[in-house]
């Protein structure tokens, strides 16, 4: 399930009904509201298990991952929601998650019975990013839809995200198709996968390439990875907080040169000028892609 996916173009419209090309005295038939063509790739935000019964019991595990006395500590959890379907290619789904219940558009995958395929909250389905779940018997995964051919200049609150971190205004972050610019420095969308992102930064000549592996709590492995990544930040000093699987909830595979190109990109701009430091340590780098991280992964949710 976790194979690689190329962006996928903007939705097309297709109009239902057509006119008559007989004579005057015909009737045109009008057509009906357009019909958006909905996307299937998409970035996982979150991971679990289901189980559903014929009585429309949707039954969703899913799990945390915390820590106690110095070890990850990895539990299970089952929300209790319900799915009908309706004729009209939508169903009303309650996640159990306090919620409530809401419309979605779906899809069923190929060879399989309901409720197996992609559902499209319905409320988001015109956007560039739909919020949206996945069922295949057993796995379930709340995701975004990639609903553009311009994934960074959909990630409104980037923007804003960008100023706070580079100690800019606002209206000097310039979002592009599948470039992110503030002040000189340049990120570019280079791939996806349900599961990562990659994109190039660059700045005053220097270019280093970044990957995101997005962690997911359901995966007992991913706990363990992020409780050591959290660890060895401990052991070194670079942080004294206590773990939250939220702020390590990827693996960055950030070239060397990422760091000169941070470094002198904060010494010419914003980020010197604020007073707060004079210098940006390799941890405060690691931040920096952490954040950009949490919004490319969450799409605006």
């Amino acid at each position: 399930m976790k194979k690689l996916l190329a962006l996928l173009p903007a939705a097309t419209l297709a109009l239902t009904g057509c006119l008559s090309s007989s004579d005057n005295s015909a009737t045109a038939a009008v057509p009906g509201p357009p019909t958006p063509t909905l996307p299937t790739g998409f970035i996982v935000t979150q991971m679990g298990e289901f189980n559903y019964a014929a009585d429309g019991t949707l039954d969703i595990v899913k799990a945390s991952c915390t820590a106690y006395a110095n070890e990850p500590v990895w539990k299970t959890t089952t929300q209790r929601g319900s799915i009908t379907k309706s004729d009209d290619d939508k169903a009303q789904i309650d996640l159990g998650d306090g919620a409530g219940s809401n419309v979605y558009a779906f899809k069923t995958i190929a060879g399989e019975s309901f409720p197996n395929g992609n559902f499209y909250k319905a409320s988001t389905v015109n956007n560039a990013l739909i919020e949206g779940v996945v069922l295949e018997d057993p796995y379930y995964n709340e995701v975004i839809y990639i609903n553009t051919p311009c994934l960074f200049q959909n990630f409104g609150e980037m923007q804003e995200t960008m100023s706070q971190i580079a100690k800019v205004p606002k209206s000097s972050v310039t979002m592009e198709c599948d470039k992110i610019s503030i002040q000189g420095l340049e990120m570019a969308y280079v791939s996806h996968s349900e599961t990562s992102i990659n994109y190039t930064l660059s700045y005053a000549g220097k270019t280093c390439t970044v990957k995101h592996d997005f962690l997911y709590a359901y995966n007992k492995a991913d706990c363990s990875k992020a409780f050591k990544n959290y660890q060895d930040e401990f052991d070194s000093g670079e942080t004294d907080d206590f773990f939250n699987f939220e702020l390590y909830d990827q693996d960055i595979l950030a070239s060397a040169e990422c760091v000169d190109v941070l470094k002198n990109f904060h010494n010419a701009t914003g980020l010197a000028k604020s007073g707060e430091t004079s210098t940006i340590s390799e941890k405060q780098v690691k931040d920096i892609l952490r954040a950009v991280g949490s919004k490319l992964r969450s799409g605006n949710k």
